[in-house]
């Protein structure tokens, strides 16, 4: 759940060329379906209490990396992504759901957003790693001063330098979730006491999958903003399906904010993918060119 807010790259031309990109192509963060609705688990911390807090111990570790040797055996994947995130360069707000049908390989690392719904500001992104240069192709759902919307090319990094989402599409999956999470704990630990209370076992996501629930609560030395976590593990599979973020002002029983939130809801682990399914789709890339079928495939 890295939060790195990075400047624009220096240089005066530069960094114009950099701004113009960044508005025709919005860096891939995507604006949700305004309609979009997820239901908050009842176990979620939107209040807080210091009470049922232990600290963090071995028994815990080993949860968390029991997941994460989950999350490892997933090749590939397809899964109902919903995201929402505070986010802004000096003004954070946080922005509405995104629903996104992703679909993820391993080798080579491979990624495709396809987000759903009229509303969205793109139809689809792809990544494949050693592939377009190592960049991100972008599809909006409309083009730059009403012309007709092609796929673009951008770095991975600009998503997170325009501040349209926390993490790049390079540390998308379960995977590197987990392990963030893991991280996140051990370094914490420098600066105090990382706590976690587990809650009753709860429904989660469109899908209402039943989870093990975690609260961790992190201590101010904590690099990040949002010290208080709510995570939930699949309770017959280990994987994680959701994880939220919360904002708080540090006094027990006071209202937390939401910072972030991330559902991998209906996962399908395994399943059969080809290169195919890590390319802009020709029927999207042909609504996005106002109706003309594209003269080559949109990935290459």
């Amino acid at each position: 759940m890295k939060n790195h807010i990075l400047g624009l790259v220096g240089g005066t031309g530069r960094q114009i060329a950099v701004v113009v990109m960044g508005l025709a192509a919005g860096a891939w963060g995507g604006c949700a379906r305004p309609d979009v609705h997820v239901e908050i688990p009842s176990g979620v911390d939107a209040e807080w209490t210091e009470q049922g807090f232990a600290e963090v111990d071995d028994e815990l570790m080993h949860c968390l990396q029991r997941s994460l040797d989950a999350a490892r055996e997933l090749k590939t994947f397809r899964a109902n992504f919903l995201r929402q995130e505070r986010l802004g360069a000096f003004v954070r707000e946080l922005h509405p759901v995104e629903d996104i049908l992703a679909e993820y390989r391993d080798e080579p690392f491979s990624v495709r957003f396809s987000w759903r719904g009229d509303g969205s500001e793109y139809r689809q992104c792809v990544y494949v790693d050693g592939a377009n240069g190592n960049m991100v192709l972008l599809l909006p759902r409309k083009g730059l001063f009403g012309l007709p919307a092609s796929v673009q090319k951008y770095p991975a990094q600009f998503a997170v330098e325009f501040h349209k989402a926390r993490n790049p599409i390079t540390d998308f999956g379960p995977r590197r979730m987990m392990e963030r999470i893991i991280d996140r704990i051990e370094k914490a630990k420098a600066h105090g006491p990382v706590l976690v209370r587990e809650g009753p076992t709860t429904e989660v996501g469109p899908a209402r999958e039943p989870c093990r629930h975690f609260v961790l609560r992190y201590p101010k030395g904590d690099e990040f903003a949002c010290k208080l976590q709510d995570l939930y593990l699949h309770k017959d599979t280990n994987l994680p399906v959701a994880t939220y973020l919360w904002l708080t002002d540090g006094q027990e029983r006071s209202p937390a904010t939401l910072d972030g939130m991330y559902v991998y809801a209906g996962l399908e682990p395994n399943v059969s993918l080809t290169d195919e399914n890590f390319e802009i789709t020709e029927a999207e890339a042909k609504k996005g060119s106002g109706g003309k079928s594209p003269s080559r495939r949109a990935s290459k």
